[in-house]
C-alpha cells in the first residue's frame, strides 16, 4: 500500500468515523399463541372502521368531526412538528455565523463622507470521529417516531372514549324511557285502583300504596333527564367545541348502539407489538434512549473540529486586503470526564426503565385484550338472557293487572310484577350497554383498525 492510498483511508476514517455505543434492537418477549387457548392466525392493522360496525351515522359523523377538532388530538399533533423540527437540526455537523458592519466617517474640510464596514464569517465542521452526531440523529428520529405513535394513541384514545360516551347518552337515554313507561303504567294501576276502591273492591292503604309510586316514579325522572342532558354535553365538549350544533344528532330518540357482529379478528398476543400504538411508542422511547447512551460514549472520547474564519473590509468602494484562518482543534475530555461517565450511567438507567415501561405496556395490552374478549362472550350470554327476562316480566305484569281489576289478586300481585318488569328491564339496558362497551374495549386494546368478520 503505498503512502497516497493510507493517507485517503485514514481520511475517508476520520470522515465517516464510527458510532459510539450499540445499534437499536427491537425488544422481545415470550407470549403465548393466543388469547384464549384457541389457535388462532396473526392478523395485521387494516384501514377498517371498527366503530362502523354499530351501523349508527350518528357515530360515524361524531367520530370524523371529533378526529379533526378533538383539542388533545390537535396537540399532540402540534408535537410532531416540534419533534420533527429537532431532527431536521439533528446532528448537523457545520455550524457558523456572519456579521456586517458598517459606519460613516466625516473627512472635515468640505470632504465627502467616507463609507467603512466590514464582513465577517466563522464556520466549524465537527468532524463525528466517534458517531455522536449519528447517535444525536438517531434519537431524534426515534423521538419523531414517538411522537407519530403519541398521536395515534390519542386518536384511538379519542374514539373509544367518543363510542363510549355516545353508548353511556343511549343507555341513559333507556333508562329515561324506562321510568316514562313504569310511570304510565303506576298510573294505570293507580286508576284501576281508585276504580275499585269506588265499588269497595280496593282499600285505602292500597290506593295510597298505587298514589306513592306514582310520585315516586315522578321523582325519579328529573334525574334520569340530566344523566342524559349531561352525556349530550360530554359528548359536545369530547368533539372539541362549545356549540350545540350536535344536540339536534343526541337529543333524538335512538335505540342502544348494538355491533352488527361480535365477531372480531383478534390474532395473537404478538400482533400487539406492532398494532397498539402505545407499545409502539414505548418502543420508540427505549429506541431513544439507546441512542442517547451512545452519544454518551462518544462525549468520552476526543472530538476533532475544523474551524475557519474569514475577514473582509471596506473603505468606500474600495475592498481593502481581508485576513482569515483555518484552524484544526482537538477537545479532549480531561477535566470533567467523571461528569461524562455519569451521564453514561444515567443513560443506562433511563434504558433500563424504558425497557420495563415497554414490558409494562405489553402485559397491560394481553390483559386488555383477554378482559375484553371473555367480557363480550360473558354479556352476550346476559343480554340473551335478560331479553327473555323482559319478555316474560311483560306477560306476568299483563296477567297480573288483567287479574287484578277482575278483583281475583291482590295490589302486592300487581306490584311485584312491576317492579319485576322495572329491574329485568334496567338490567337489559345495562347488558346492551356492557356488550356495546366490551366491543369497544376489544377493537381498542387490539390497536384499531381491525375488520369484524
Amino acid at each position: 500500500m503505498d503512502r497516497r492510498t493510507a493517507l485517503v483511508g485514514l481520511g475517508s476514517l476520520l470522515l465517516t468515523g464510527c458510532a459510539a455505543g450499540e445499534d437499536f434492537t427491537p425488544p422481545t418477549m415470550k407470549l403465548s399463541d393466543s388469547f384464549t387457548g384457541k389457535s388462532a392466525e396473526p392478523v395485521r392493522k387494516n384501514d377498517a372502521k371498527w366503530w362502523q360496525a354499530f351501523n349508527d351515522p350518528v357515530i360515524n359523523r361524531l367520530v370524523e368531526q371529533g378526529l379533526q377538532q378533538n383539542l388533545d388530538v390537535k396537540r399532540y399533533a402540534a408535537r410532531i412538528q416540534q419533534s420533527q423540527g429537532v431532527v431536521d437540526g439533528a446532528g448537523y455537523p457545520i455550524s457558523g455565523n456572519a456579521r456586517v458592519a458598517e459606519s460613516k466617517i466625516d473627512a472635515g474640510g468640505g470632504n465627502p463622507t467616507v463609507r467603512t464596514g466590514f464582513v465577517r464569517t466563522e464556520a466549524s465542521w465537527k468532524i463525528d470521529l466517534f458517531g455522536r452526531l449519528k447517535r444525536e440523529r438517531e434519537a431524534a428520529f426515534a423521538r419523531l417516531d414517538a411522537a407519530y405513535a403519541e398521536l395515534d394513541v390519542w386518536k384511538l384514545l379519542f374514539v373509544e372514549e367518543v363510542v363510549a360516551a355516545y353508548i353511556d347518552l343511549r343507555y341513559a337515554q333507556e333508562l329515561l324511557r324506562i321510568q316514562i313507561r313504569v310511570l304510565d303504567t303506576r298510573q294505570s294501576t293507580l286508576d284501576t285502583t281508585l276504580k275499585l276502591a269506588d265499588e269497595g273492591n280496593a282499600t285505602d292503604l292500597e290506593v295510597a300504596q298505587s298514589r306513592s309510586l306514582v310520585l315516586s316514579t315522578q321523582s325519579n325522572i328529573p334525574e334520569a333527564r340530566i344523566e342524559f342532558v349531561k352525556r349530550i354535553n360530554r359528548i359536545v365538549a369530547l368533539v372539541g367545541t362549545t356549540e350545540l350544533a350536535n344536540r339536534k344528532d343526541l337529543d333524538v330518540k335512538a335505540p342502544q348502539p348494538v355491533a352488527k357482529s361480535h365477531i372480531v379478528s383478534t390474532g395473537v398476543p404478538a400482533d400487539l407489538l406492532r398494532n397498539r400504538p402505545d407499545i409502539v411508542r414505548a418502543e420508540q422511547r427505549l429506541a431513544e434512549s439507546v441512542a442517547l447512551l451512545g452519544v454518551s460514549k462518544a462525549d468520552l472520547y476526543p472530538q476533532l473540529v475544523l474551524t475557519g474564519n474569514v475577514n473582509v473590509n471596506v473603505s468606500g468602494a474600495e475592498v481593502l486586503p481581508g485576513a482569515g484562518f483555518l484552524r484544526l482543534g482537538l477537545d479532549l475530555p480531561i477535566f470533567d470526564l467523571p461528569v461524562r461517565k455519569a451521564r453514561i450511567e444515567t443513560a443506562k438507567g433511563l434504558i433500563a426503565e424504558r425497557q420495563a415501561d415497554w414490558e409494562k405496556e405489553v402485559v397491560l395490552a394481553v390483559e386488555e385484550v383477554r378482559n375484553a374478549i371473555f367480557g363480550l362472550s360473558q354479556h352476550q350470554i346476559a343480554v340473551e338472557a335478560s331479553k327473555e327476562a323482559v319478555i316474560a316480566s311483560r306477560e306476568v305484569l299483563s296477567i297480573a293487572q288483567r287479574r287484578f281489576a277482575e278483583g281475583s289478586v291482590s295490589f302486592l300481585q300487581v306490584l311485584d310484577a312491576e317492579r319485576s318488569l322495572l329491574n329485568n328491564e334496567n338490567a337489559y339496558a345495562l347488558d346492551v350497554r356492557n356488550q356495546a362497551r366490551d366491543f369497544v374495549d376489544l377493537n381498542v386494546g387490539l390497536g384499531g383498525s381491525f375488520a369484524q368478520t
